[in-house]
């Protein structure tokens, strides 16, 4: 995959993940999760438009570097069909079927990558207009795996860090300052830190205060993480 389609996919990564839709596109799980021996597994794709649409569905591995998202190709786990003409105000049921069996030490991440296409050659010809996308998180692990997360402030900046084996949700994040004052730092999701990765999050002008903790909802259930300060 060139660089260039990896920051585009990217930066798909935090679509809206309450009612993951785009367009009349409605997808259903919001996000999907297999155990390692789990043959098959399915979503299910609702075009509400008035006009029948056709899409393309693309499976990747799903990492982060340095604290920044990436996607690659990766021959674990298929998704079929790999392209489909949904009818208007239709449903279709995708499968993502596995290749090979999948090594259950650390949780492992994926994508689910849906474009619409259009149903006729643009006048680029190969030059693909895409009309709309989805990105799905697809996770694949056993229950007894978890997260386990730190936070450190530096310069500015909140990391938050994952030493565990599997991945975790943040969502409405707070910071308590050393003068027992609370501040939103990110309502709805904030992101994803996945096993041994790290988030960086920017952390607005505290006009002097000092961060003592901070707190997000992780996973659906809520967590407080004290902050070291790094030198």
């Amino acid at each position: 995959m060139t660089r260039r389609l990896a920051a585009l996919l990217s930066s798909l990564l935090l679509l809206a993940p309450l009612s993951l839709s785009a367009g009349q596109l409605t997808v259903a799980p919001i996000r999907l999760h297999m155990s390692p021996t789990q043959p098959n597994a399915t979503f299910t794709l609702t075009n509400g438009a008035n006009r029948e649409g056709f899409y393309q569905l693309q499976l990747f591995a799903w990492d982060q570097e340095e604290g920044e998202s990436t996607l690659r190709q990766q021959q674990e786990l298929v998704v079929t069909p790999p392209v489909t003409m949904i009818p208007a105000n239709s449903e279709q049921v995708v499968r993502v079927v596995r290749q090979r069996p999948t090594d259950t030490k650390t949780e492992k991440s994926y994508r689910l990558v849906i474009s619409e296409v259009p149903d006729k050659e643009s006048d680029n010809g190969a030059q693909l207009q895409v009309l709309l996308r989805i990105s799905v998180p697809v996770f694949v692990g056993t229950e007894d795996q978890t997260h386990a997360l730190t936070a450190a402030y530096r310069d500015g900046q909140l990391v938050i860090r994952n030493s565990g084996n599997a991945h975790a949700r943040l969502a409405d994040a707070f910071w308590d300052d050393d003068q027992g004052k609370r501040h939103t730092l990110h309502s709805g999701l904030a992101g994803y830190v996945l096993p041994n990765r790290y988030l960086p999050m920017e952390l607005p002008s505290s006009q002097g205060a000092k961060v003592r903790n901070v707190s997000f909802t992780v996973n659906g259930n809520p967590a407080t993480l004290s902050v070291e300060h790094e030198q």
